[in-house]
């Protein structure tokens, strides 16, 4: 995690880029880019980075992306940033 946080930190100077430590279990993987979310899960038997990978976008009426932007933000919320 630190060297993944380190390489991150070096990207903040040519971009915007923000990285998080949550205390809750990890459930989802999401990285979030503007309109588009990619989404993977973690679960006892596998590790996220083992999952498959979701694109899950913003549509005019799309519930899922925006479930997945309200729980993003509520994590966000308790973290605490490091990059």
């Amino acid at each position: 995690m630190r060297l993944a946080e380190a390489r991150l930190g070096e990207l903040a100077d040519s971009c915007d880029i923000q990285v998080y430590r949550y205390r809750m279990l990890p459930t989802w993987r999401l990285v979030r880019t503007d309109s588009t979310m990619f989404v993977s899960a973690f679960d006892a038997g596998w590790e996220g980075h083992e999952s498959a990978t979701y694109k899950v976008m913003e549509t005019p009426h799309g519930p899922l992306f925006r479930g997945f932007r309200r729980m993003f933000d509520a994590v966000i919320d308790g973290a605490q940033r490091t990059v």
